[in-house]
């Protein structure tokens, strides 16, 4: 029993003296840059509404997703998003569309503003794909666009893009979800501005 007594006092002495981990909060951005979206042609006479982005359940955290083995996922530890990646993911796509010049105004649908087109987008995946060294950054949306006044569907799309990461940890896995969210806004806003 005093053997017992002197592992477990030792145990908790260990447990005690380790440092810490210090927690860390990482930025989902895409670049400033408009990254090939502009056109030449003038903008469309149109407001295109934009609702907030969704996400399916495991997206709906802070938390930064990955995967070791197909079908399954989980979260870094002591590693986590400043905001959840619906709100990023929104925020980083208003700014493409905007900068874009495809349409007369882009307004969010809480800003009241009246729209001949409404674009919804749905956050699938976000994850660092890790079964082998260093790795994939995946994501995947779905946007439909719709016209807000009759309700009726324009068009559908699915957009997936995926990214090296630059390195087995979060920090890789960080700079390829960067990237790959830049290649999927890209291509959707490609498609927005060319639906007619």
């Amino acid at each position: 029993m005093t053997r017992l007594a002197i592992a477990l006092a030792a145990w908790l002495v260990a447990a005690c003296a380790a440092p810490d981990q210090p927690h860390r909060y990482f930025v989902l951005e895409a670049s400033a840059a408009a990254g090939g979206t502009v056109a030449t042609a003038p903008p469309r006479e149109a407001t295109l509404l934009v609702a907030p982005v969704t996400a399916a359940g495991f997206y709906r955290s802070r938390e930064i997703v990955y995967s070791r083995a197909t079908g399954t996922r989980g979260y870094y530890q002591f590693n986590s998003w400043t905001e959840p990646p619906a709100i990023a993911i929104g925020g980083a796509l208003m700014s493409k569309l905007e900068r874009s010049h495809a349409f007369r105004a882009v307004a969010p649908t809480a800003s009241g503003a009246e729209g001949a087109l409404l674009l919804r987008v749905h956050l699938d995946e976000l994850y660092h794909d890790a079964a082998t060294s260093p790795g994939t950054a995946r994501i995947a949306l779905t946007a439909q666009l719709s016209d807000p006044r009759t309700r009726g569907l324009l068009d559908k799309r699915s957009f997936t893009a995926s990214a090296p990461a630059s390195s087995y940890d979060a920090d890789g896995a960080v700079a390829g979800l960067r990237q790959a969210l830049d290649q999927a806004l890209d291509e959707l806003v490609r498609w927005v501005a060319a639906t007619r």
